[in-house]
């Protein structure tokens, strides 16, 4: 995630069901990878803490190993608000809609491997990161 000018790092999990070759759904689960931070925030500094969501993903074949896929969709995610040092953070929820694109390669009958671009466009954030794939 990105989050007012710095990088910090975060691990989605997702479930997916492929409905026919092109559609499927999938829900996630986006947790920031830094689990304890080094201070307080100023008053009215956020950083991204968690989201969990759902979205179509749509699937392009560029080659018999090669396929682009496009995701929309929302998410539910969670800040830490900076209140001052005297009281602590805080927590704010919001909804935002979620897109995505990714280019992954079949490596094998169960496994696949890409790379995605995503934003939760709410946030103005913008996500790249590896994409795994198990399929049973």
């Amino acid at each position: 995630m990105q989050d007012h000018g710095r990088t910090e790092p975060s691990v989605q999990v997702s479930l997916g069901y492929d409905i026919d070759r092109t559609w499927s759904v999938e829900a996630l689960a986006n947790v920031s990878a830094l689990f304890i931070r080094v201070g307080g925030l100023q008053q009215g500094d956020r950083e991204f803490d968690s989201a969990v969501g759902g979205r179509v993903l749509a699937t392009l074949p560029v080659t018999d190993r090669w396929n682009l896929v496009g995701g929309l969709g929302v998410v539910q995610y969670q800040e830490d608000v900076g209140e001052g040092e005297l009281f602590g953070n805080g927590h704010d929820h919001r909804t935002s809609p979620m897109v995505s694109l990714a280019a992954t390669c079949r490596m094998s009958r169960r496994w696949s491997m890409g790379l995605e671009l995503s934003s939760f466009t709410q946030e103005h954030s913008f996500n790249a990161g590896i994409r795994g794939e198990f399929h049973f």
